[in-house]
């Protein structure tokens, strides 16, 4: 269960009436990661549910309000066999969205049997800042445990956001956009971190090489590693974006 939860991590904003931040790019309050480990067997059937019939209670949700982002991603580095191989993000504008479950809301005529279809952790998360500019078909994750959260992400904001976002905004580079997460719950000395970043990519290969032609850092980067334990992240994995419903990044910018 560690090692499951030890993916994702997101930051906590003000509570109350919530919009969009144009400071923060962040659209929403709270959200949920949940990890599912699926046999091979069961990998088409479990798709055929997502895509044809749980994905309808979604897209009424977030018509309704009642849900702002839902995603389905495949994990493609990292241990995919004694561990979670998918995982589902759904992101409500207000905490209290939680309470209104959009499952259950609707026919599941069609549904095809998943046998290992079972959970095997949840995390509650909550957006920091972020950047958006295009349709990102890849994420990676990047896990760290600072020494002072609040500066790392602080440092994010002032350091690394202006950097990257030249990145995002040129129609040449497979950035696609990018976020600052820390984690609601679970918390405790029982996680190994406390933060993560996520990149956006439009590509596999961007993913795996996001400056391919190196890069000018900022000044100011050095102050971020110093915050990690040996100045490094804890982990990065990367996931394929399999199905996702929620706002147009090039429209809601």
């Amino acid at each position: 269960m560690k090692y499951i939860l030890n993916i994702f991590l997101i930051t906590l904003i003000s509570f109350g009436s919530f919009a969009q931040d144009s400071d923060t790019g962040v659209d929403h309050e709270i959200g949920t990661w949940q990890f599912r480990q699926i046999d091979p067997g069961d990998v088409a059937n479990f798709l055929s549910n997502e895509d044809k019939v749980y994905r309808k209670f979604v897209r009424n949700a977030i018509d309704d309000g009642r849900m702002k982002h839902w995603g389905l991603l495949r994990k493609v580095s990292g241990n995919t066999s004694d561990g979670h191989n998918f995982f589902f993000y759904n992101g409500f504008e207000e905490f209290e969205d939680m309470d209104n479950s959009p499952w259950g809301s609707g026919s599941t005529f069609g549904l095809k049997p998943v046998k290992s279809n079972g959970v095997l952790g949840t995390a509650y998360t909550s957006p920091a800042t972020s950047l958006s500019g295009k349709v990102g078909n890849y994420i990676v994750i990047n896990t760290a445990n600072p020494s002072d959260v609040n500066a790392f992400i602080r440092l994010q904001s002032e350091v690394w956001k202006p950097f990257i976002e030249n990145y995002i905004n040129d129609e040449n580079s497979t950035w696609a956009g990018w976020e600052v997460h820390r984690v609601v719950s679970p918390t405790g000395n029982g996680f190994s971190w406390s933060v993560a970043t996520v990149d956006h990519f439009t590509t596999l290969s961007g993913a795996l090489n996001s400056f391919p032609e190196g890069a000018n850092w900022p000044e100011g980067l050095q102050e971020i590693n110093d915050l990690l334990p040996n100045g490094k992240f804890t982990s990065s994995v990367i996931y394929e974006v399999v199905y996702y419903e929620g706002p147009d990044p090039a429209v809601s910018k």
